[in-house]
């Protein structure tokens, strides 16, 4: 059920999610520093507390971010290879039913020519001798 509910979401919305976990992250770190600065008066030891959770909340939103990004690129990855598998079939398909030589086929005719044209020649020249 979770991979049916996670395979359902678009990039656009993952992005979209992204964008507002980083947009609600900078206006939690906005709001962190501007109450840092109200509590200055403080002993230095919180506003260092403080900075350091602002910190902290900032990297793990940032790797937050980064591991979406990858699984997003991951997604993307195995939606192409996909796309090509199918692509590559329906190419094969569609060549299949055209009956029309494939490139392995060509050259082996073009072999099998060269062979014959060399046999000619050489009947020709024992024939002219």
């Amino acid at each position: 059920m979770a991979a049916e509910a996670r395979a359902s979401l678009s990039f656009k919305d993952v992005r979209a999610s992204v964008r507002r976990m980083q947009n609600e992250g900078e206006k939690l770190i906005g709001r962190l520093r501007k109450d840092a600065r109200a509590l200055s008066t403080r002993s230095r030891r919180d506003v260092t507390a403080l900075v350091g959770d602002a910190r902290k909340l900032q990297n793990d939103l940032r790797k937050g971010a980064e591991k979406a990004i990858q699984e997003l690129e991951t997604r993307r990855a195995r939606i192409v290879a996909t796309l090509e598998e199918q692509a590559t079939k329906i190419v094969e398909t569609v060549v299949g039913r055209l009956n029309v030589a494939s490139r392995d086929e060509i050259v082996e005719l073009r072999k099998r020519i060269g062979d014959l044209e060399r046999r000619v020649d050489a009947l020709a020249k024992e024939k002219a001798a």
